[in-house]
C-alpha cells in the first residue's frame, strides 16, 4: 500500500491477510512498513515455486533500492535473505509471471524509452530490455495472464495512468 512518506509516518506497508470462509471475513496482519524509497515500495507481487517476486518503483533519491527480487515469502522483512535479479534502472511498477516467462516494464514518465519492456524467458536468468517506439510514451500496467493463444495482455497508459491503449505480447 502507499506511495508517499508523511509527516505522521510510512505510507508503504506489507500486509498479509487471511480469510476465514466460515466466519466469512479477513485477519490482517502488518508485515511491516517502510519509506517509499525503498524496495518495498513495490508491485507486480508474484508467488512461483515457494518463492516470492516483485519489482520496486523506488523513485524519491539515489541512491535507489529497486528492481526485481524474490525469496522466500517468510523472509521478506530480512533484506539481507532478498535475491536481485535484475535492475533496470528505472522506476517500474508492473510485472508478471507466467511458465518461468517474466514481463515487465518501464513507467514512461522516468524512463529514456517510449515504451519499455523487461524480458526474462527463464525465470530470471537471462534478461532484455525492448524499446516499443511505435507504442509511443506509454507505460504497460494490468499486466494479464496468458490468453488460450499465449497471448499477454497489458493496459498502455499515456504517463502513468490516462487510459491509452492495449497491447498484447506473445513469448517465443
Amino acid at each position: 500500500t502507499g506511495d508517499h512518506d508523511k509527516p505522521e509516518g510510512f505510507e508503504v506497508h506489507w500486509l498479509r491477510g487471511t480469510y476465514d470462509a466460515a466466519a466469512d471475513s479477513w485477519d490482517w496482519q502488518l508485515l511491516l512498513s517502510d519509506a517509499m524509497n525503498s524496495r518495498y515500495k513495490a508491485g507486480g507481487i508474484n508467488f512461483v515455486d515457494g518463492q516470492l517476486y516483485w519489482i520496486s518503483d523506488s523513485n524519491v533519491r539515489e541512491p535507489f533500492d529497486r528492481g526485481i527480487f524474490r525469496c522466500a515469502p517468510e523472509d521478506i522483512t530480512n533484506p539481507a535473505a532478498h535475491e536481485m535479479l535484475f535492475n533496470p534502472d528505472v522506476e517500474s511498477g508492473s510485472m508478471i509471471i507466467e511458465d518461468n516467462v517474466i514481463v515487465s516494464a518501464h513507467c514512461a514518465p522516468a524512463s529514456h524509452m517510449d515504451t519499455g519492456i523487461i524480458y526474462s524467458p527463464d525465470m530470471g536468468r537471462t534478461w532484455a530490455q525492448y524499446d516499443l517506439k511505435e507504442c509511443g510514451r506509454t507505460s504497460p500496467t494490468r499486466m494479464h495472464e496468458k490468453n488460450g493463444e499465449g497471448w499477454f495482455r497489458m493496459d498502455l497508459r499515456r504517463g502513468w495512468v490516462d487510459y491509452g491503449d492495449v497491447l498484447f505480447i506473445k513469448p517465443k
